[in-house]
């Protein structure tokens, strides 16, 4: 994971504990995203991704996507560093 990606997955990290009041365990590489959250919080989480990062998150992106670190790598290559934290 390179800085950036790890820049962006502590913001999505930061994003579903502060905006969405998500208390459980997040892990950033290895766990898929819908085992660690009910399909609520993963699309609330999505929708507020595309809204902090200004990116559109397709739904071909959902297979390509399981995990924290598969998310902050795609927001990565799609956002400009104007959005970036």
């Amino acid at each position: 994971m390179t800085d950036r990606e790890r820049s962006i997955a502590e913001e999505i990290v930061r994003l579903a504990r502060e905006e969405l009041g998500f208390s459980g365990p997040l892990e950033v590489a290895s766990a898929p995203l819908a085992g660690q959250l009910d399909s609520l919080v993963l699309l609330s989480l999505v929708v507020a991704v595309e809204d902090r990062f200004r990116v559109a998150l397709a739904d071909d992106d959902a297979a390509t996507t399981r995990t924290l670190e598969d998310l902050a790598r795609l927001v990565a290559a799609r956002v400009g560093p104007e959005v970036l934290p």
